[in-house]
């Protein structure tokens, strides 16, 4: 299995709970991250954490010259475009990555997902209609087939005979889209497109109600809502686990995304909109108390298995 993120130093704590979090259930599984301007120090811890983990940590820097005439902002890096130049940093023998964004959360086996058969298309994601529904009018998408581009299963075979990379940043400097990589990944592999199940990409942007509750594989702490920023984020608790086991531990955050009292005001009131909201918050809790729990007894084992070979 092959993983691949992307970050700059305002990304590198968050890759490394990503990192964390996807060898702790994927221990044999390589790694590989697009360096983007992350600075010497950090790189360095980020080294030493793997090797004492034993994680296989690669460090590919990437020359963002290339990614020069797409936009930037507060919110879109270079980092953000360093995806579309996958399928050209591989070797022609490697065929198939599996690349997540630096604000997810691994929380099971990846196997299922890595071995996902892609056929002759060139990408597998999740869908994001929420995603489609951003992108200006005058270019023409297929709103069934559009996916999230932070967890994306690759066909680099295909990418390099379709010679998808050159195509994609042709689009995205020509066009801009307001969703700048992502619709125009979308947009080049249209037609070769497979979606995946909803697991493998929670995407936290989307509104998800009782009737769509899941127990997920990714969680993908999309848009704003950033759980090393507010502390009443869904599944905050499992990043914060992640993030400090890294040598980037960070406190709770004190700032909450939603007034407390302004929830409890409709839950009284009885509001549906907020009462489901209580619904989703309580199985997200329930689902990380059981995976600290699974965490724990696997921590065990490994402990006592190592006392018994001493």
């Amino acid at each position: 299995m092959r993983i691949v993120s992307a970050a700059d130093e305002r990304f590198a704590a968050h890759f490394a709970a990503m990192l964390h979090s996807a060898w702790t259930h994927n221990p044999t599984a390589e790694f590989h991250l697009l360096d983007c301007g992350i600075e010497r120090k950090t790189l360095a811890d980020l080294g030493g954490f793997a090797t004492a983990r034993g994680i296989r940590l690669t460090v590919i820097k990437i020359d963002i010259t290339v990614l020069g005439d797409l936009p930037t902002s507060n919110y879109w890096s270079p980092a953000t475009y360093a995806r579309l130049l996958i399928p050209n940093l591989f070797s022609d023998s490697i065929n198939r990555v599996l690349y997540l964004d630096a604000d997810c959360i691994v929380v099971n086996d990846l196997t299922a997902l890595w071995q996902f058969d892609l056929g002759k298309a060139a990408i597998a994601g999740v869908h994001d209609a929420d995603g489609a529904s951003l992108e200006r009018e005058e270019i023409e998408l297929d709103d069934r087939t559009y996916i999230n581009g932070g967890v994306m299963l690759m066909n680099l075979s295909v990418w390099r005979n379709d010679k998808l990379v050159s195509a994609a940043i042709s689009f995205a400097t020509k066009r801009s889209p307001n969703l700048v990589d992502q619709t125009s990944i979308n947009v080049v592999c249209s037609g070769k497109v497979e979606l995946l199940a909803e697991r493998w990409n929670l995407q936290l942007h989307k509104s998800l109600g009782p009737k769509q509750w899941l127990e997920p594989c990714i969680i993908h702490y999309s848009s704003e809502k950033k759980p090393w920023l507010y502390n009443d984020v869904l599944f905050a608790a499992i990043y914060l686990y992640h993030r400090n086991q890294t040598p980037f531990p960070i406190k709770p955050p004190r700032a909450a995304l939603r007034s407390k009292y302004r929830r409890i005001l409709n839950l009284f009131i009885g509001r549906r909109k907020y009462w489901e909201q209580y619904i989703i918050a309580r199985r997200c809790q329930a689902f990380a108390k059981s995976y600290f729990d699974k965490i724990e007894a696997k921590q065990s084992s490994q402990a006592a298995g190592a006392s018994k070979r001493r």
